[in-house]
């Protein structure tokens, strides 16, 4: 073999050999009988040696064509997945999403498999990560949207949820009562340590994580009360009348200057996600249609 393998002729290859006859495989390809046939001869040549064993008008794969042929498909099969990639590419396939951990459960699941559905061969980047961590990733067009904690008191959010207490009853016979939290900067635990220092109640931070599950784990095992909502600690909060009032915490999504069509897709089932998920577990206090 003398030279590179033209792809074309390679497809015109297998659809030889998959017809069995010029005529079959012309027809498949839109080519004229003639042209097929130079294509195959031309394939000889570069091949260096016979790839059929010729019986008028039909071709069959001698052992020469045969080993090419599987060559021929794999490389095919590169070839058109990489076209596919690029395509996916140009039209905006490649989708790069960040969310705050209180929303990258079940909500986050279904969002994902109803974009599926539309968006198959989609590439999707997830960033879960602190509000403040995101909007930096945001400012950098390192993510095409955002799911953030923001006040509520500018324009209106997509949804706003009620604070709540969560954990063990006992713990509040404490003098001091152990919060479990994630490590500031975290709009929880301010609004948690505001109240507490409004009613004059002493507070010591008892466990402090990175991470929603470890505040989750440590609120359950009776280590320490949490400053969350119904939908990120998945049960019923406090209501004893000796902890304080907690304020709301509204939640958007901030979108990036440029992005693709498939960012917009799965933006919209995860907006749709969130807003449907609120409702069925009726934590959401206002919501933007």
């Amino acid at each position: 073999m003398n030279t590179e393998l033209p792809t074309q002729l390679l497809r015109s290859l297998v659809a030889v050999a998959e017809t069995g006859s010029l005529g079959r495989a012309a027809a498949r390809l839109s080519r004229s009988e003639s042209a097929l046939s130079l294509q195959m001869s031309r394939l000889e040549d570069v091949a260096g040696t016979a790839l059929f064993d010729r019986d008028g008008r039909t071709l069959k794969l001698n052992q020469a064509g045969v080993t090419l042929l599987g060559h021929a498909r794999a490389i095919l099969a590169r070839v058109d997945a990489a076209r596919a990639d690029l395509k996916l590419a140009r039209e905006g396939g490649a989708v790069r999403m960040g969310l705050v951990q209180d929303f990258s459960g079940d909500l986050l699941v279904q969002a994902l498999r109803r974009f599926r559905v539309d968006s198959p061969r989609s590439q999707v980047q997830i960033m879960i990560a602190g509000t403040s961590d995101l909007l930096v990733a945001l400012s950098e067009e390192r993510l095409d949207f955002a799911l953030c904690a923001r006040t509520p008191l500018v324009g209106k959010p997509l949804i706003t949820l009620p604070m709540g207490w969560f954990g063990d009853s006992v713990l509040l016979d404490e003098e001091v009562l152990p919060l479990a939290t994630i490590a500031p900067p975290c709009p929880f635990l301010a609004a948690a340590t505001a109240a507490l220092d409004a009613m004059g109640r002493p507070y010591r931070l008892a466990i402090m994580t990175p991470s929603l599950d470890g505040v989750r784990a440590a609120a359950l095992a009776g280590l320490g009360i949490a400053c969350r909502t119904v939908l990120a600690m998945g049960e019923l909060p406090l209501t004893d009348t000796r902890l304080p009032q907690l304020p709301e915490v509204a939640y958007d999504l901030s979108t990036s200057r440029e992005r693709g069509s498939a960012s917009r897709e799965l933006e919209q089932a995860f907006r749709e996600e969130i807003l449907r998920h609120a409702s069925a577990n009726e934590c959401v206090t206002k919501a933007a249609g």
